[in-house]
């Protein structure tokens, strides 16, 4: 590569990847004023199984950014959880958890098919002042130490594109985290297989249908225009079919048969879980937002109102540190990166959490379970505070250590059960484990506190 006949171009922003988390950071910035290239390789090949749930605060943000109309909206309505247990009993009900329990306010998500919620956005953006996209091209160097200039190529060849600020914005795969010589932690979880049926055969419509059992967690849930999205967790090692066929016999009968037709007639569509820590969010001119900061297990169906908030911080982080006139990048990077890092922390460690209770593998695992179960039926703040994190209306660690805390709490009120069925010992021993976590929560708490 001739560096010296790559044609160039100057702008404030570029963003690698034009999907939620890049559009999102696109608007935000554009009420900035700044110029913002948007750099998008344009539709993967064939379906994929990607985030379609958005909770109430990142319908709020999408609205804010002016990327979303209230009165316009897309998808399926979701209007909270209906969450079904499966280590309580047989005949255990059904959890509903509604976003709109608190007093005076009626939130609700939307659920979407992935691949239209991104057209639609990137169509809509490109709209705003200042803001301008390269489909069809990709970022495919990072070039010097910091600060980076990025070379794009595309049909037309190459370009190098000098910018005040980089984002990558490309996914928990991120090959711009790469470019930049960031590294990151890797744990896979588990795999997730796909079908559509009618949206008539789901058992709570309007809510994110969660079943639990011991092979994974299943999802069924509509977006729109009559369809529903189910999804099936397949844990690592295990057997596709016979995991599916597990989950199944969980379901309705109803609900049942329609998978079971649909995949008599169609391959699913797959995917894998990850947890994806990043060493930095930021390094000199370049800044991570959306997956490619961080993910983690899907159970709280969070990433895309994640992604929303990321680029609502990089907004109010810039404009915080404005000074005569000018944008202090380097500032504003640092203060983006402590916020977010901060809501990334209490969203990694509650999916895991409850993921860890919800396959009950352990002693403490299954009372942790049921306490969570407890809870929410004898609590009705309980479940209000708990949507708000689940949501991450609420993304403070200090909120979840409490409400750690509480839900720990009612071991005393399962101590009965567990006599009646002579696990008295497996409940000291679940009791010991749950409250020493508990500690660390707080300990974690009171860690993130003293380095902010």
């Amino acid at each position: 590569m001739n560096s010296e006949t790559i044609d160039r171009e100057v702008v404030d922003v570029l963003i690698a990847g034009g999907s939620v988390a890049g559009v999102a950071a696109a608007a935000a910035l554009s009420q900035l004023g700044l110029n913002v290239l948007i750099i998008e390789p344009g539709p993967a090949h064939g379906r994929r199984l990607a985030g379609e749930l958005i909770h109430p605060p990142g319908i709020d943000g999408l609205c804010e950014l002016g990327l979303l109309d209230r009165d316009l909206p897309l998808g399926s309505e979701v209007k909270g959880f209906a969450i079904f247990p499966s280590n309580l009993g047989a005949d255990a009900e059904c959890m509903i958890l509604p976003y709109g329990e608190a007093e005076g306010k009626q939130p609700s998500g939307l659920a979407i098919e992935h691949t239209l919620l991104k057209e639609r956005l990137l169509e809509r953006v490109q709209q705003f002042p200042g803001v301008s996209a390269k489909i069809g091209a990709r970022v495919t160097a990072l070039e010097g130490d910091g600060p980076f200039t990025a070379v794009v190529s595309s049909a037309e060849g190459d370009e190098r594109i000098e910018a005040r600020l980089i984002l990558g914005a490309d996914g928990p795969m991120s090959q711009m985290r790469k470019m930049a010589g960031i590294s990151h932690e890797t744990q896979r979880y588990s795999g997730m297989m796909g079908v559509e049926v009618d949206d008539s055969y789901l058992p709570h419509h309007g809510y994110g249908n969660i079943f639990l059992n011991p092979v994974g967690v299943a999802y069924a849930y509509a977006i729109g225009d009559g369809r529903a999205r189910i999804m099936f967790e397949v844990l690592r090692d295990a057997d596709p079919k016979e995991s599916i066929k597990t989950h199944l016999s969980f379901f309705p009968e109803v609900l049942r048969n329609a998978v079971e037709q649909n995949l008599t007639e169609n391959k699913p569509l797959a995917a894998a879980n990850y947890c994806i820590i990043p060493e930095t969010s930021i390094k000199s001119n370049f800044a991570l937002v959306g997956d490619a900061r961080g993910c983690c297990h899907p159970l709280t169906a969070s990433g895309i109102t994640a992604a929303v908030k990321d680029a609502l911080i990089l907004r109010d982080s810039l404009r915080e540190t404005k000074r005569d006139g000018q944008f202090d990048f380097t500032a504003g990077l640092r203060r983006f990166s402590r916020i977010c890092g901060r809501l990334q922390l209490t969203r990694r460690t509650l999916a895991e959490e409850l993921r860890e209770a919800f396959l009950a593998q352990t002693p403490a695992d299954l009372l942790l379970n049921q306490c969570i179960f407890s809870y929410w039926r004898n609590s009705k703040s309980g479940r209000v505070h708990s949507m708000a994190l689940l949501s991450m209306l609420d993304s403070s660690i200090f909120s979840l250590a409490a409400q750690y805390l509480l839900v720990v709490l009612h071991v005393f009120r399962l101590l009965p059960h567990w006599v009646k069925e002579k696990k008295l010992s497996s409940w000291l021993n679940g009791v010991f484990k749950l409250f020493i976590k508990s500690l660390e929560f707080q300990q974690t708490a009171i860690t993130q506190w003293l380095k902010a």
